[in-house]
């Protein structure tokens, strides 16, 4: 353990220079370069609200911030995956020429997509003053889902660049499962319309998870149960490790297929 955390601290300024690489390259000939990442969030909220509230005003009390605090959370972790799974195959030169750790790349994409989610949490606190939320002092612990989401999203975007950057079918077939989840994970329609007698199918719904812990730290402005916390800490320990194990098992045979 001591040696890979050398190894990571030897590579920290090569990392860096990643993460400002793909940071520009992003916002590249963008007029607006990160307000984009301000202002599409707040385009959405507002489209959706126009659509969703009034289907919901009873049952969702400020509707705006209820919807940006899980499309914030579901953005991170899917696009962040995303983001990973094609890393190998976008820094394939790198990859062939380099005797670099490959778990660098997945780190540096998974940092780009956290400056992003930080302008996001940073949006939403400003939607929601705007919009009339209280703030309590559980609100300092918003960090604590987005960590647990973060811890997630690397361990799940490894397991798919372990397999996608052979099988390139599996980027279509995700973009699939992303838009499914948006429909199985309580973003845009309260939980309270699913059957008692099936909610716990949505608490195996790691994304639920999260997003019923962020909104309860800052919507509700109360502390999030044991059991979610317990089960959304063992759904990011147990993905992060799977995708560890997965990744290190497939890396020597990347150069083959990029």
């Amino acid at each position: 353990m001591k040696k890979g955390l050398y190894e990571f601290m030897d590579y920290l300024p090569f990392l860096k220079e990643i993460i400002k690489r793909d940071f520009k390259k992003k916002y590249y000939n963008s007029i607006l370069g990160v307000a984009w990442t301000i202002l599409s969030p707040l385009l959405m909220m507002a489209v959706m609200t126009l659509i969703f509230s009034t289907l919901f005003s009873r049952s969702i009390e400020n509707y705006p911030v209820y919807w940006l605090s899980g499309n914030m959370l579901y953005g991170f972790l899917f696009s962040g995956s995303d983001g990973i799974m094609n890393c190998i195959s976008a820094n394939a030169s790198l990859v062939k020429k380099k005797r670099i750790p490959k778990y660098i790349f997945c780190i540096a994409t998974i940092t780009q997509q956290t400056i992003t989610m930080f302008f996001s949490t940073i949006t939403f606190i400003v939607v929601s003053l705007l919009t009339g939320v209280r703030f309590g002092p559980f609100i300092l612990l918003i960090p604590l889902p987005i960590i647990m989401t973060y811890v997630f999203t690397l361990g799940l975007g490894m397991f798919l660049c372990a397999y996608g950057t052979f099988f390139k079918d599996l980027h279509y077939l995700y973009s699939v499962i992303r838009r499914l989840f948006m429909y199985l994970t309580p973003i845009m329609y309260p939980i309270t319309i699913i059957p008692e007698n099936y909610r716990f199918l949505w608490e195996l719904n790691p994304l639920c998870v999260y997003i019923t812990i962020f909104r309860d730290l800052s919507l509700y402005n109360t502390l999030p149960s044991e059991k979610m916390l317990i089960v959304g800490t063992i759904y990011s320990l147990l993905m992060l490790g799977l995708g560890i194990v997965t990744f290190k098992e497939k890396e020597d045979r990347f150069f083959l297929y990029i």
